[in-house]
């Protein structure tokens, strides 16, 4: 079975928000949403690149849990 494995490089902006330091929030936000993308186009794995394209994160897509259904 092939991999197929999702790849995104920061914007301009993205880099610069990527960079301070008081925004871990904001980059493990960032890692979640291109892993979301990477769901949405099928693919297994993804990569997060910086401007250089330097490896910045990575990582398996994980599977989304099934809603729970409550009857009223």
């Amino acid at each position: 079975m092939a991999r197929k494995i999702y790849r995104y490089k920061m914007t301009v902006a993205e880099q610069k928000l990527w960079d301070a330091e008081e925004m871990d929030g904001w980059r493990e936000a960032m890692r979640g949403c291109v892993e979301d993308e990477a769901r949405e186009e099928g693919c297994t794995k993804f990569v997060l690149s910086d401007r250089k394209d330097t490896v910045v994160a990575k990582g398996e897509v994980t599977a989304l849990p099934e809603p729970e259904v409550i009857e009223a």
